[in-house]
């Protein structure tokens, strides 16, 4: 039975993925070539910029009201909160540097840095998320899956091969799952603590 809290968070990856799908069935190439992209060339172009742009204010928009439903009880609730008002703050960070990344090389730096900080800490948050919930197979593979897109992201930064939306397709779905569980998980201890 989902809690409150765990539904706002399901509705924001939901419309993650949702979005991020039409923009990918909108203009295929933009990410899925040879020499691949990220996924903020949707946000640049006229064809895919609104339904990139939904894609983060849902997302920011579901993930904030989670954290604001969400009971506050313990340290770990405490800690989730500061969490999902991290990554609404990040996802927030990122849609408003992708505007203007192509007109000049600062603001080019100042969403590299962004998108650095959501690539860092999606599998670091997943490290917190995956000791609260780890009792499942599909924790696991979730996790797994987070580490392997920080190993693809690492690849990317340094030139190896380039595979920047595989990275972030990869990270955004296994911390999309344990973010799920896992506000389901403390939403549900902490209910009954109460």
């Amino acid at each position: 039975m989902a809690t409150r809290a765990s539904k706002y968070v399901t509705l924001g990856q939901w419309n993650l993925i949702i979005f991020v799908t039409l923009c990918l069935s909108l203009h295929p190439g933009f990410v899925l070539k040879r020499d691949e992209g990220g996924f903020s060339n949707y946000g640049i172009h006229i064809k895919t910029a609104i339904p990139y742009t939904l894609t983060y204010v849902g997302c920011v928009f579901f993930t904030l009201r989670a954290s604001n439903v969400m009971p506050v009880i313990g340290r770990e609730s405490r800690v989730l909160v500061a969490l999902l008002r991290s990554y609404a703050l990040i996802c927030f960070l990122l849609l408003v540097s992708t505007y203007g990344y192509s007109v000049n090389t600062p603001l080019k730096d100042l969403h590299g840095v962004v998108g650095l900080i959501a690539m860092v800490f999606d599998p670091v948050a997943s490290i917190w998320l995956y000791v609260r919930v780890r009792n499942f197979n599909w924790d696991r593979t979730w996790f797994g899956a987070e580490l392997v897109g920080l190993v693809l992201g690492v690849l990317d930064f340094f030139k190896v091969v380039h595979v920047l939306f595989a990275a972030q397709a990869v990270i955004a779905i296994g911390f999309g799952f344990l973010l799920v569980h896992a506000t389901h998980q403390i939403e549900t201890a902490e209910a009954v603590a109460s």
